[in-house]
């Protein structure tokens, strides 16, 4: 201690103030490098957990002694980095969490004892359970509870009442779902209890609002049919403004393509003859041949008579039948609309057509067709050039006259306003360059400071040197 003391009197003030920065310096490192020695680093578990869900986690933590805590207002769990991943496995292993429902892991030990409607009941549950964790496995949907009332027929009941269910879904912040999503919430409830029909299935939001309905099922198949056609319109645009700008070189046209579908199930049925036999006639069933012969009308003729022969056949016909049936969402009519610049004829125009027409597989027999315009470009008002010509009452004047007028570029103004203009602006610039020379001449150039040193200097000197006698 005393040397420690003598050390410490024989330093200066500074090198004091260096040895006590430098050992606090020393102690925070060792208490920095103890702390993380003991708290080692943290990595997230789970997140946007659910309150059952961490609390079902937190419990299996605590009984296999891995450390954990809380953040996110509960809604994170995390764990030491080193056992992130094995603790992963673990929970996957154990099937923790189970999602706050039930599902048939219910039955995994079987009770024997369990009466018939206690494993009604239980069976319930489970189907329940199971059709929470599919719903919530839906991006949109955060959590979801499922409600079914489903009907066992008796021995003895005649009016059997059909099965309900009710969904109530909880979103994401933010989402919303669409109406085919829950016409496929309905129809997965449905197929999952015997005698349950889609439209028996409610389904509500967080806020008590109905998203199923009546006319649910027929917004959806509507959306699906518009998304249809313009996924048609869209593939064939595409096709046309290729073909147009290979063909042009150029890509100043608008295409405009309209698809109308047909979701009409449609059922044909034909029934025609079939052909039999080498002249097509049919098969010969019968055939009956009478031949006789005519006397003579006169005496003077050499023949006796002229023969007559008919025939009676009767022919064997079969029939064919075909039933077709069109499958709903076949093309109806293909409508294509262009618009170029005029600087086609009416012949390239033609054929352009043409082949727009056999490039996207257009069929005539149905109706589809293409039209061309060929449209001069729109100039606005104040761009349009006014015409000279002068005015005539007969149109063939009016016309020649038109034909050698020279269209102007603005307004026309004689010429002589043109040269003053001119002579103007020179005036200008010589008044100016003069007064600008006039200025630079009468203003004197100011000396620096070692022009006049170099001066007074100058000037010193040639009043110290003696005069001299004449």
């Amino acid at each position: 201690m005393v040397e420690f003391r003598t050390f410490m009197t024989g330093l200066s003030a500074r090198a004091r103030w260096g040895f006590a920065a430098g050992l606090l310096a020393i102690v925070l490192l060792a208490g920095g490098a103890a702390w993380w020695a003991l708290h080692p680093s943290y990595a997230p578990l789970a997140q946007n957990l659910k309150p059952a869900d961490a609390s079902e986690i937190g419990s299996a933590l605590s009984g296999w002694g891995v450390p954990y805590r809380f953040e996110d207002g509960d809604k994170a769990i995390l764990v030491p980095e080193d056992q992130l991943y094995a603790t992963r496995m673990k929970l996957a292993a154990e099937g923790i969490p189970k999602g706050g429902s039930i599902g048939f892991e219910m039955f995994k030990d079987s009770d024997y004892g369990v009466t018939e409607f206690a494993q009604q009941v239980n069976y319930q549950r489970a189907l329940q359970g199971e059709l929470e964790r599919t719903i919530e496995s839906m991006q949109e949907v955060r959590s979801a509870r499922v409600h079914l009332t489903i009907h066992h027929a008796g021995l003895f009941e005649q009016d059997q009442e059909p099965s309900k269910a009710s969904v109530t879904l909880h979103l994401q912040p933010g989402q919303h779902i669409a109406a085919k999503q829950v016409v496929g919430i309905q129809r997965l409830v449905a197929s999952a209890v015997d005698g349950l029909q889609p439209e028996a299935v409610t389904v509500l939001d967080q806020d008590g609002t109905v998203l199923s309905g009546s006319g649910m099922g027929d917004a959806a198949l509507l959306g699906d049919q518009v998304d249809g056609a313009a996924k048609l319109e869209q593939h064939l645009r595409q096709q046309v403004n290729a073909l147009l700008t290979r063909a042009l070189h150029r890509d100043d046209f608008t295409v405009s393509v309209a698809v109308q579908l047909s979701y009409d199930r449609v059922k044909r049925v034909e029934q025609h003859l079939l052909a039999q036999g080498k002249d097509g006639n049919g098969l010969l069933v019968r055939e009956k041949t009478d031949s006789s012969r005519v006397p003579a009308a006169s005496s003077t003729t050499s023949a006796s008579g002229s023969a007559v022969t008919s025939r009676d056949a009767e022919y064997a016909h079969g029939n064919e039948q075909e039933e077709i049936e069109e499958a709903p969402g076949r093309i109806q009519r293909i409508s294509v609309g262009v618009v170029i610049p005029m600087t086609l004829n009416p012949s390239d125009i033609k054929e352009l057509s043409d082949v727009v027409a056999a490039g996207i597989g257009l069929d005539a027999a149905r109706g589809d067709h293409v039209d061309i315009a060929a449209i001069t470009p729109w100039i606005a008002p104040e761009q349009a050039l006014p015409s000279l010509a002068p005015t005539s009452a007969h149109p063939a004047a009016r016309s020649g006259a038109a034909s050698r007028a020279v269209p102007a570029r603005g307004l026309t103004l004689p010429l002589w306003i043109y040269a003053a203009a001119g002579i103007g602006v020179l005036l200008i610039l010589a008044l100016v360059t003069l007064a600008w020379t006039r200025k630079g001449a009468s203003v004197p150039r100011r000396l620096s400071v070692e022009e006049r040193e170099a001066t007074l200097e100058r000037l010193v000197q040639w009043i110290e040197l003696p005069e001299r006698s004449p």
